[in-house]
């Protein structure tokens, strides 16, 4: 069966917002049977996605698309699927399948984490002394790339979730209110997947209790 933007109609919240982050922001779109992901590298460094399932299998599809021209497409204001942008895609990306199960986190515990994430980076920029100003870019880094969650199976493996995994799976909108996120691995990478989509990161280890830290 040909694709048709009918079928990917709800990759398009994940790309719009990919696209008011970032205009020149790039979608990896792969299509195997009656499976497609949407993979998008924000901005600021995280690699997130969204799975979904189509009613029917389609042609096999791998591919980068310019998430501006993928949402015309979407929306009608193109006839035809945009030209590949392959080269444009320079990251690696997390297996289609393998995820194991870790653990299960209430919003209530996520929301939470995140808040007090983004005080923390207000009260380090206005000890610059430049209220309403964003922290230099070093030290917001070290922020955002603090663990805030671990998990840590029986068995001694371990996986860790940074404060800017976090803080993306609720700026993209994948958390739902009164929702979970589920952490899972597989092999090097962890995975939170939430209701609308998902944030991966690049980190080995396996898991079994989830704590704040």
């Amino acid at each position: 069966m040909t694709l048709g933007p009918e079928q990917l109609l709800d990759l398009a919240p994940a790309a719009r917002r990919a696209v008011a982050l970032e205009p020149r922001s790039v979608v990896r779109l792969r299509i195997a049977g009656a499976v497609a992901s949407a993979l998008i590298r924000l901005p600021f460094g995280v690699l997130v996605g969204r799975r979904i399932e189509l009613e029917q299998p389609t042609d096999d599809t791998d591919t980068t698309l310019r998430a501006v021209d993928f949402l015309q497409w979407l929306d009608g204001e193109r006839d035809r699927m945009p030209p590949p942008v392959d080269a444009m895609w320079r990251w690696p990306v997390p297996p289609a399948d393998g995820w194991q199960r870790v653990e299960t986190v209430p919003d209530t515990v996520i929301r939470p984490l995140v808040r007090a994430g983004a005080l923390t980076l207000k009260e380090a920029a206005e000890r610059e002394g430049v209220p309403g100003a964003q922290p230099r870019a070093e030290v917001a880094d070290a922020l955002l790339d603090s663990v805030v969650l671990t998990a840590d199976s029986d068995d001694g493996a371990h996986a860790e979730v940074t404060l800017r995994a976090l803080s993306a799976l609720t700026r993209m909108g994948f958390l739902a209110r009164g929702s979970s996120a589920h952490v899972d691995v597989s092999g090097r990478w962890t995975r939170v997947a939430a209701v609308y989509g998902s944030v991966f990161l690049e980190s080995g280890g396996l898991g079994g209790t989830l704590r704040p830290l």
